[in-house]
């Protein structure tokens, strides 16, 4: 009898992970309304891209703007439903969305630059991180990343040019592009 194992190394999938604002919609420091969603020009067609050729697509995003009061868990729904709209006009579909809630200074394990939100979503979803990529404009993302033992990739978007000279201290290889539409180069 095969074992067909769910925790057999050959189910595991690939994963794009994704940083929200400034990598897969505009950046607007604490968007808190469903109005201000605007995807990045080329956006849909490339997370389609890296969807067809097999990745996950998981959003990992810290919104400390609930813990500050300026927005609540209902309204970051909301949002991720705007969000989830637009990309299924390009037949993207998201297979989660991971977010920490808290306030930099609340000391949780789930804000990034802590690899937990993803090593979270690579369990739940069998991911192997060696194959997988995560796409952010920060700091934060990219350690993140490195963390977990994903591909980090900064985007010149959103925070990302000021995060690319902030790197060049970094000795960590890390792949950069002008636009999240320019990364489907990676897809293999």
């Amino acid at each position: 009898m095969k074992n067909t194992s769910a925790h057999s190394h050959t189910h595991l999938q690939k994963a794009l992970f994704l940083d929200r604002d400034g990598v897969i919609v505009q950046y607007i420091p604490y968007l808190s309304h469903p109005d201000q969603v605007q995807l990045p020009d080329g956006a849909g067609l490339a997370l389609k891209t890296w969807q067809d050729r097999g990745y996950k697509l998981i959003i990992i995003t810290n919104q400390s703007g609930i813990a500050r009061g300026y927005f609540s868990l209902e309204d970051v729904d909301a949002i991720h439903q705007c969000i989830k709209k637009k990309y299924a006009q390009f037949g993207v579909t998201f297979t989660d969305i991971l977010l920490c809630p808290h306030h930099p200074n609340q000391g949780c394990h789930c804000r990034k630059p802590s690899p937990y939100l993803i090593l979270e979503a690579a369990k739940r979803h069998q991911i192997a991180l060696s194959q997988s990529f995560f796409i952010g404009d920060a700091p934060s993302d990219l350690d993140c990343a490195i963390q977990a033992g994903c591909h980090p990739v900064l985007v010149l978007t959103g925070r990302g040019a000021t995060t690319h000279q902030e790197m060049s201290k970094k000795t960590q290889s890390i792949s950069v592009y002008q636009q999240l539409s320019h990364t489907i180069e990676l897809v293999r």
